[in-house]
């Protein structure tokens, strides 16, 4: 999923800040922004590729050093992690047992889905509010919906994108004054590693329709939970 926000936007002519764990196997990654690596190409975005892994606060730290007085658009918190990758709740494959539940890897979710991103978002709120669309959206889940969820099963994915909707919902009440629009969005089932073979949208109309809704995003539409189609979600 970044993977393809980044083409997208180096398409479009964005210059890109791109993190990732392993910045020097991201091959893929280093090819969408080849043409656009240093002053960019006509027509064609910058790719600045960091080493970041959200889990890691040092990392975020030293990223945040090297961005320091860099005006950024557009903040996408997009990396998490799920219990049993590639399969889920959709399939019917989930051991709904919850005395079989995995509670350390669930207080493992909470760090990096709902925790993680909430810190990113602390440590480059300077460079939003001193970019121009001042824009801030945070990568949540369907499965994260109370009101929608009506089955057993992925109790700490559900509930660690629950959680992240809430943490988006207060920081959008605290920069509202400030005019920076803060949202969670859902990609949708998308076929992607953690979404699974089966899923019914492509990586790259998920990725367009989640960009459509953030080039329409205004403050009207802060503090609330939005799918890549541009409807709206119930928490």
């Amino acid at each position: 999923m970044g993977l393809e926000f980044c083409r997208q936007y180096l398409a479009d002519g964005w210059d890109v800040h791109a993190c990732c764990r392993n910045p020097e196997s991201a091959a893929d990654l280093i090819g969408a922004g080849a043409q656009g690596i240093g002053a960019g190409a006509e027509g064609v975005g910058a790719l600045h590729l960091h080493r970041m892994d959200i889990g890691d606060e040092a990392q975020i730290a030293n990223v945040a050093g090297e961005l320091n007085g860099t005006p950024l658009d557009l903040l996408i918190n997009n990396a998490g992690i799920a219990d049993g990758y590639g399969h889920g709740v959709y399939e019917g494959k989930d051991d709904l047992d919850l005395r079989n539940y995995d509670f350390d890897f669930w207080e493992e979710m909470m760090r990096i889905n709902t925790v993680a991103p909430i810190k990113v978002i602390s440590a480059f709120l300077d460079n939003i509010r001193a970019g121009e669309q001042k824009k801030i959206a945070s990568l949540s889940s369907g499965l994260g919906s109370i009101t929608n969820l009506a089955w057993a099963g992925k109790y700490g994915y559900c509930s660690s994108k629950a959680g992240l909707n809430m943490a988006c919902k207060g920081v959008s009440e605290w920069l509202k004054e400030e005019g920076i629009a803060v949202i969670a969005i859902s990609p949708g089932w998308t076929r992607t590693e953690m979404g699974g073979p089966d899923a019914i949208n492509s990586v790259e109309d998920s990725v367009a329709g989640m960009r459509k809704v953030l080039n329409g995003l205004t403050m009207a539409e802060t503090g609330r939970f939005w799918n890549f189609d541009g409807a709206e979600l119930p928490w």
